[in-house]
């Protein structure tokens, strides 16, 4: 008659079955986190959602109110500090915008003072057939101002801030954007995702009233 033996798992098994439970726990976790990265909201916007064209930079100039700074060439020491996202490099007839937004941040030396006025001079990037360019400008968030350009040649474009809009806050986010830039495509290779040439800006205390006469020509819109 034989003798029956217990059949028993071999001491090692039991710590390598933990090991491989331990690296398949880790690769799922690996993979969970590489479908669903903890980064920066605009960091997520722009490189993984692709919500956006412009990644939001901690980037912020420094400007004194009524100064008027030129985003021509010979203004680039001065404008380059306030380009966050959305520009190229300053050229002979501005700076080019690219993609469907564009923002300048500065920061405010001295409290600024109860309402403020903002001029920027632009020109909108042209095709034959393309149309015109439209262009949303707002500022902390608030809208300022809606604008076509047609023509060819630059134009100032004024608009109000209000008072609403600064308070609390020692800067100002200024925000183009463009809801119909010039499409990519094989024939549009100097011109994709463009819309204006910004070729300068000015904030001054008080309102576009009191500073030329009237009301902006291109009205206020406010959300």
């Amino acid at each position: 008659m034989r003798s029956s033996r217990k059949l028993s798992t071999p001491r090692w098994r039991l710590p390598a079955y933990g090991l491989v439970a331990a690296l398949a726990a880790a690769e799922a976790t690996i993979l969970w986190l590489a479908l669903h990265p903890r980064v920066h909201p605009d960091y997520r916007a722009f490189y993984i959602d692709r919500t956006t064209t412009c990644l939001n930079k901690e980037v912020v100039g420094t400007y004194r109110l009524g100064e008027t700074v030129s985003f021509r060439p010979d203004g680039a020491k001065r404008s380059n500090p306030l380009k966050v996202c959305g520009w190229t490099g300053a050229a002979g007839n501005g700076t080019h915008s690219r993609g469907h937004t564009s923002i300048l941040r500065i920061a405010l030396a001295d409290p600024p003072p109860e309402g403020l006025t903002g001029t920027v001079e632009l020109a909108p990037v042209t095709r034959p057939g393309a149309g015109d360019r439209q262009v949303l400008i707002s500022v902390n968030d608030v809208e300022v101002t809606r604008v076509t350009l047609a023509a060819p040649e630059p134009r100032n474009v004024v608009f109000e801030i209000p008072d609403f809009a600064v308070e609390g806050s020692d800067r100002l986010d200024i925000r183009f954007d463009y809801p119909n830039p010039l499409p990519t495509g094989p024939m549009a290779s100097n011109t994709n995702d463009r819309a204006i040439k910004l070729l300068s800006l000015r904030v001054a205390p008080g309102m576009a009233d009191q500073l030329v006469g009237s009301r902006p020509r291109n009205g206020m819109s406010l959300r």
